[in-house]
């Protein structure tokens, strides 16, 4: 449940409950950083307000007369919480310190909790100071609806270990204090020119503690600080204060809450610990990206430091995941959110793209991420057999689908207009990803309206969806090349955008582009009909694999070339095969996840294998969103890139909780031969299965425990097994 620091120039780590976020670097200071609100990202969240820029600890030895701001000499992330020590960092002080932190899972606070250590053999007169810096502030993009930072933070409480400050404008509070027995000389300061080690910007304040102490040689002494906020009310503030003293139960339920997490879907593959690891840690992390907010609810957001928020793309990947990892509540919790936000916002089922912590929505919603909802939505259903949340969501999905093919498809094509995934300014045209989610919400449609009792639609959906998948084997293959278009459209819509193109690849580094557009452009010379254009060479153009559209043949075809060095780098899929610059765990999960929906284990694995290669590279314990060390340090998609192949398409899992049966079709790569295969308390509808599989010589050992009779339909070398018993052991 550990992992020891690495040694990035600039690593950030994450210190989370569902409602607390304190982000800081691993020398545990608190640098300015962030680019949404500049230099703001940091520091201790509540969200939608922030807290305090950092806390920080300076030690005095009174007989030296020596004096540091404490620096950690060595970081040590844990599931629930975060460690560091600190020894060099001090200088000449004989003394070694602990930091340990955590944020329970449902206060709006945390507890830290430091260790002093004097390792000479003679007393050591210290002076300590606790100071911290206020910057009680609202979130990004607040002031689009009116939400005002006060002019400045003042202290408005102060006890004899406690000090509340409060936002001028604003019923927000933040209240630091201190459990620190045996210390003498206790002084409380506040103050705006009282800074600690960093200079950092906002209209805080300093707020600082100061006591001594004399620590007889070889002894520990420990003390508590308790960090509270509120966004209501003083009183809610003191409350949680108060309640954050009893940091010994709140530890315990903590650390329950993450063995809960670790033991749904746990997944072994014996002999392969770090995949195991990892495996567990990718689960950890999604869990540190629940994100509480009172008045809005519950919500799985995209990435942290940079992206607290939550997202309609990045969860319409992200819920994926969390099915097949267990955690139905989340995904409920989370389209509620987005259900809700998209109808308030857009009435007309298009579902928004990106909303804040304070509830307001910054963009409307790209034309992928409708499709893809919709998609999700039968996903979830599949896993959790829930006709009502089915029910709760019909309309959105039914005025969604609409919008993407009356208002966003004018020329009635099937293939709807605007932005989708890669949100590369210019790129507004009929898209590859848009298309493919599009005819898999179609298909979805079907199935839903059917499971409703509504069968004419369903047929129609279901016969609108045959129509776009060949008119996308049609229109966006491109024979001469062996790959799909990343996008449709005239030769007359390109032009125009020519010279924008280019600027944004030479921003890239990319020289070249503009003799490579032009090359496209002479190939067509009828200006009005539609072209399949390979413009970037997008990792999107692997989605047609990944839902299963693309023809037999095409999809062979296109995932033999995109597993070259074209499209492939040393940790994963690039983000354009022409740039050949940036790589994500989304392009390359998904790429992955195509691979084995083609039958291909082995070519996913090693995906995977590249991937995990990135795997606490910067945080220990995480994937960066941007591999291999960079962008946001804990990505939510990451449960998809990682989960979905392995659950979904190695140990084959397809559910239909509403039926009560379970699909099981085994892919297994070729590394995983002779090797058990085990995925223990895997949820599906109101039960739990566990599965072990060892593949040998070409048959298939399965035992599975199937505790409440669904039926298991298994599926291996054309063979098929059903069975309703409740523990099976089965050879084909």
């Amino acid at each position: 449940m550990k992992q020891v620091s690495s040694r990035h120039p600039f690593p950030v780590y994450l210190t989370s409950g569902e409602y607390i976020k304190t982000i800081g670097t691993q020398d545990g200071y608190f640098p300015d950083f962030g680019h949404h609100l500049a230099g703001e990202m940091g520091g201790i969240w509540l969200h939608p307000i922030k807290l305090l820029d950092g806390f920080w600890l300076r030690v005095k030895d009174k007989k030296r007369d020596i004096s540091v701001w404490s620096k950690a000499d060595e970081f040590i992330n844990y599931a629930w919480g975060s460690e560091f020590r600190y020894d060099h960092g001090l200088g000449h002080i004989p003394i070694s310190i602990k930091r340990t932190q955590f944020a329970p899972e449902l206060e709006k606070g945390m507890v830290v909790r430091y260790e002093l250590h004097n390792y000479s053999d003679q007393p050591t007169e210290l002076e300590l100071e606790m100071l911290c810096r206020t910057d009680l502030r609202p979130v990004w993009f607040s002031e689009e609806i009116g939400i005002q930072d006060g002019q400045k933070d003042s202290l408005v409480a102060a006890s004899d270990w406690t000090v509340m400050a409060k936002d001028s404008g604003n019923e927000w509070y933040v209240m630091v204090g201190a459990d620190m027995p045996g210390v003498t000389g206790q002084q409380l300061n506040s103050g705006d020119d009282l800074i600690g080690p960093e200079w950092t910007a906002g209209k805080g304040t300093g707020l600082s503690i100061t006591s001594e102490i004399t620590l007889a040689p070889g002894t520990v002494y420990t003390f508590y600080v308790y960090i509270a906020g509120s966004y209501t009310s003083r009183d809610d503030c003191e409350a949680t204060y108060a309640r954050l003293q009893s940091h010994e139960q709140l530890f315990a339920e903590k650390m329950e809450k993450y063995e809960l997490v670790d033991s749904m879907s746990h997944f072994e593959v014996e002999g392969e610990s770090r995949l195991n690891d990892i495996f567990s840690w990718v689960k950890w992390n999604t869990q540190w990206l629940v994100q509480r907010v009172d008045f809005i609810g519950r919500g799985l957001t995209a990435g942290s430091p940079h992206y607290p928020w939550w997202f309609g793309c990045d969860n319409s990947y992200s819920i994926q995941g969390l099915m097949t990892i267990g955690d139905f509540q989340l995904a409920k919790d989370t389209v509620d959110i987005l259900r809700r936000m998209s109808w308030e916002t857009n009435g007309n089922g298009r579902i928004v793209h990106e909303i804040t912590t304070m509830g307001a929505v910054a963009n409307p919603g790209n034309t992928q991420e409708t499709a893809h909802f919709i998609a999700m939505i039968w996903d979830m259903f599949c896993w959790t057999g829930d006709i009502a949340f089915l029910q709760e969501n019909y309309q959105i999905c039914v005025k969604g689908f609409d919008w993407l093919l009356q208002e966003m498809d004018p020329d009635q094509d099937l293939f709807p207009s605007g932005y989708g995934i890669i949100e590369i300014s210019g790129l507004n045209m009929e898209l590859i990803d848009s298309a493919v989610y599009t005819a898999q919400a179609a298909g979805a449609l079907s199935q839903i309206s059917r499971t409703l009792g509504d069968t004419g639609n369903a047929d129609e959906y279901e016969a609108l969806a045959n129509r776009m998948k060949t008119a996308i084997n049609d229109m966006y293959w491109l024979e001469g090349e062996g790959l799909f278009a990343d996008a449709v459209a005239p030769k007359k819509d390109i032009i125009p955008k020519v010279d924008h193109l280019v600027r944004i690849a030479e921003k890239h580094g990319i020289s070249g582009y503009r003799e490579y557009l032009e090359g496209l452009l002479g190939g067509h010379e009828d200006e009005n009909a539609d072209h399949g254009w390979l413009l970037n060479k997008n990792w999107v153009i692997v989605t047609p694999m990944e839902t299963g559209i693309a023809d037999k043949e095409k999809g062979r075809r296109a995932l033999e070339r995109m597993r070259t060095g074209e499209f492939i780098g040393d940790y994963g899929t690039y983000l354009s095969g022409l740039y050949q610059n940036e790589i994500m765990t989304i392009s390359t999960g998904v790429h992955a996840a195509a691979e084995a929906a083609y039958g291909n284990a082995d070519a996913a694995l090693d995906l995977l294998q590249r991937m995990m290669g990135t795997f606490s590279k910067a945080l220990p314990g995480s994937m960066n969103e941007m591999s291999p060390d960079y962008g946001c340090a804990v990505q939510a998609w990451t449960v998809y890139a990682m989960a979905v192949p392995l659950i979904r398409h190695f140990i084959g899992i397809k559910p239909m909780a509403h039926m009560r049966t379970l699909h099981i079709a085994p892919l297994i790569p070729t590394e995983w031969v002779g090797k058990k295969i085990t995925l223990k308390h895997m949820r599906i509808g109101d039960a739990t299965v566990d599965i072990m599989l060892l593949c040998n010589q070409g048959t298939l050992q399965a035992d599975i425990i199937n505790s409440s009779g669904y039926k298991i339909v298994l599926e291996w070398n054309g063979h098929t097994y059903i069975s309703e018993e409740t523990q099976m052991s089965i050879t084909l």
